[in-house]
């Protein structure tokens, strides 16, 4: 070959590789790409979900953030320690100051559903829903984790971008938007399901197709829906297998596809959990799963759903002149104009760039954290001393899994008056230790069920177990305010049930003694 046929090659050959390697990026940023209006619902839905917790909590504000109730600040401290000072809840174990905390979460939580300095009021949500969960983590569950980490990543990409005080502010918005951010918050549910599917391959009933009916049969944890379908064997089996697909197979459903296709799995995934909100008591576990897939409805989605929008609507959103004082553009902003104006444009361009640059670095390392500590729950493999983290829970997501329990569980609170009479310690009411028509009614939220088994488990603890003797000396306290006798003995005891896989109930097992105290 001459000199002059390899000069030509040469530029073509490479000329072909960096069209290849472009094609490839291309690809591969249009499978991390998020539509700015996924970015606006979700912030819409986290906020809304901020709101309903808090409001799902208050009715039990005093029972368990105050020292009134049933996990006062001694008990918490005892139990939890590796929470002790990361709370401020736990400042005071009055009533009024949780109050406070919990309306101020609130106020918040709107601020985020309206968009207003998005970044910096999820910031705050997520400082003071941390401290929430650090006061009594008895009462949480997977859904309560998965809303931190979901928040946590979500405020590092530009949920401010759309359908916000921040935009009308800003006066313009990105379509789409790319980059370490992003791909972390559209990773982050896809290893939930993943690592969920493989925990459930080490059982023995997902990947039989019994494993919903055997859930469905818990009679504590199954409500409405789950009451209906759980009378139809086949259609239980169809359900568990079309389950086990949509985790195994996220990875493909959600990340490897794009554009009409990906916002129909999308729309598949928030249909089965809704049917999982209607069937099965998580509390706002199944919120949580829809919110994580949102930033999946693609831009042909919201296009189609912008023609069923009547485009008199577009003309009521105020203008920013309109918002008076929120209309202004952010300090920050008006600082770097500030600078600009006396001539240090380099300056306020390098502040821009370094502020970028900052939330690139905490794109990269969040990927990596929900990537790496996702990955060492699944194998044999642990992550080196000097990087695990405090809390090492945060990318576990056992649902379920393996296998759903074959047992559930009733409590029974039974006060002894001085007459020598025995009650129901809370509603006064005839001691029932027959198995209950409805188990699920036996507590009045999933909260209540988290916290009384953590009451068990600490009646089983003879070194310590504090948690169950506060539960003990408050219900004498709840007991004499119900009476006009007085209580002078307080026993708490535990019945349980198999679940009636085949339609047939066994006798409950129990009573098993939890706790008992004088009163």
């Amino acid at each position: 070959m001459s000199e002059n046929s390899r000069s030509k090659a040469a530029p073509d050959g490479g000329l072909k590789v960096r069209g290849r390697l472009e094609s490839v990026r291309n690809a591969v940023r249009s499978r991390f790409e998020v539509d700015t209006r996924a970015l606006a619902a979700l912030r819409i839905t986290l906020g809304v979900v901020l709101l309903l917790d808090l409001l799902y909590r208050a009715g039990d504000i005093e029972a368990y953030y105050t020292d009134a109730g049933a996990y006062p600040l001694e008990v918490y401290e005892a139990t939890y320690p590796q929470f002790n000072g990361l709370s401020i809840h736990a400042l005071s174990g009055e009533l009024w100051f949780q109050q406070f905390l919990f309306l101020v979460a609130g106020v918040f939580a709107v601020a985020l559903i309206v968009g207003y300095r998005t970044r910096l009021v999820a910031a705050v949500s997520l400082v003071l829903l941390f401290s929430l969960h650090a006061r009594n983590p008895a009462v949480l569950n997977g859904g309560d984790r998965l809303l931190r980490v979901l928040l946590l990543i979500a405020l590092v990409t530009p949920m401010g971008e759309r359908w916000s005080i921040d935009a009308l502010r800003r006066g313009s918005a990105r379509p789409a938007v790319a980059s370490f951010a992003t791909a972390a918050l559209l990773v982050q549910p896809v290893v939930v399901f993943t690592q969920n599917a493989i925990l459930k391959h080490r059982g023995d009933t997902w990947y039989s197709g019994d494993a919903v009916q055997i859930a469905l049969a818990n009679d504590v944890m199954t409500v409405h829906l789950g009451n209906h379908v759980s009378a139809y064997p086949a259609l239980l089996e169809v359900l568990n297998w079309a389950w086990v697909v949509l985790l195994a197979g996220s990875g493909v459903f959600l990340l490897v596809t794009s554009g009409r296709l990906r916002a129909l799995f999308a729309l598949v995934y928030i249909g089965s959990f809704v049917g999982l909100l209607a069937s099965v008591s998580v509390g706002l576990f199944p919120l949580v799963l829809i919110a994580t897939v949102i930033p999946f409805l693609t831009t042909p989605f919201w296009e189609t759903l912008a023609r069923f929008v009547p485009s008199r609507w577009g003309d009521r959103f105020p203008s920013a002149s309109a918002l008076g004082p929120l209309g202004r553009p952010p300090i920050e902003r008006r600082a770097l104009e500030s600078v600009r104006e006396y001539g240090y444009d380099r300056a306020a361009s390098f502040t821009q760039e370094y502020g970028r640059s900052l939330l690139s670095i905490v794109g990269v390392l969040l990927l990596c954290w929900v990537l790496l500590f996702s990955a060492t729950h699944v194998s044999d493999h642990d992550v080196p001393d000097a990087i695990e983290p405090e809390f090492p829970n945060e990318q576990r997501w056992g649902l379920y899994a393996p296998d759903p329990s074959t047992t559930y569980s009733w409590y029974i609170i039974e006060a002894e008056l001085e007459n020598g009479s025995t009650v129901d310690a809370f509603d006064g009411g005839e001691v029932v230790t027959e198995r209950p028509a409805d188990a699920s009614q036996q507590f009045d939220t999933f909260r209540d069920r988290k916290f009384m088994e953590t009451v068990r488990d600490s009646g089983r603890d003879d070194t310590n177990n504090v948690t169950a003797e506060r539960y003990a000396e408050w219900g004498c306290e709840q007991a004499n305010a119900t009476h006009d006798d007085a209580v002078e003995h307080l026993e708490v005891y535990r019945y349980v049930q198999d679940s009636p896989v085949d339609g047939e109930f066994e006798d409950p097992r129990g009573p098993f003694t939890v706790i008992e105290r004088e009163c």
